[in-house]
């Protein structure tokens, strides 16, 4: 069923409200999986591709672990192009990766059958190397509710970004705050857990 677009915008600010909710209450409690993965972090850069960089995947997820970008790359991939605002004014690229939700299936989240729509009280954080961090509401990904392409990106107009990092994709948001580049974590759990 496609929603007409005021709905849509209207469930995107519920949604752009509760993910800032949940990251302003979680920012003081940095997860240290996340300073590590910053600490530790091998990047490439476009001289050395040799090098392993790699996006750690935890929280409620049964398999969490480092996903290196040939494990992204080997996801299904999609294409979108995407306007939005920055500091500098209105952006247009496309980008190219696996969408959201493919990379946490990977890792499995893990809901509680006997909570009705457990799912929709989960959260990913994403995190940056430079310590950035913006949330997705679960609910926004599955493909039972809104089913937004968020992405991973591996690409940006054809071209991977500089420090070979990932870079959260979020259709639909007219500014791109949640746009979160060198991606080097993705935490889901549940808000206010």
């Amino acid at each position: 069923m496609k929603l007409n677009t005021s709905v849509t915008h209207r469930l995107s600010a519920l949604g752009i409200a509760f993910a800032a909710c949940v990251t302003l209450s979680g920012a003081a409690q940095a997860p240290a999986a996340a300073n590590n993965a910053v600490a530790g972090a091998t990047v490439a850069s476009g001289r050395d591709v040799g090098e392993r960089v790699t996006l750690l995947v935890d929280g409620a997820v049964n398999q969490p672990g480092q996903l290196s970008v040939a494990d992204l790359a080997r996801l299904p991939r999609q294409r979108v192009t995407v306007t939005f605002q920055s500091g500098s004014g209105s952006q247009t690229h496309t980008y190219t990766g696996p969408l959201l939700v493919d990379v946490l299936d990977k890792v499995q989240p893990r809901f509680d059958p006997a909570v009705k729509n457990d799912k929709l009280r989960h959260v990913v954080t994403a995190t940056g190397s430079d310590g950035y961090r913006a949330a997705v509401a679960w609910g926004e990904i599955d493909a039972d509710f809104e089913a937004k392409s968020v992405l991973v990106a591996l690409t940006e107009d054809g071209r991977p970004a500089a420090d070979g990092r990932p870079r959260l994709v979020v259709p639909g948001d007219l500014h791109g705050g949640r746009y979160v580049s060198g991606l080097v974590q993705l935490h889901l759990d549940a808000a206010g857990d």
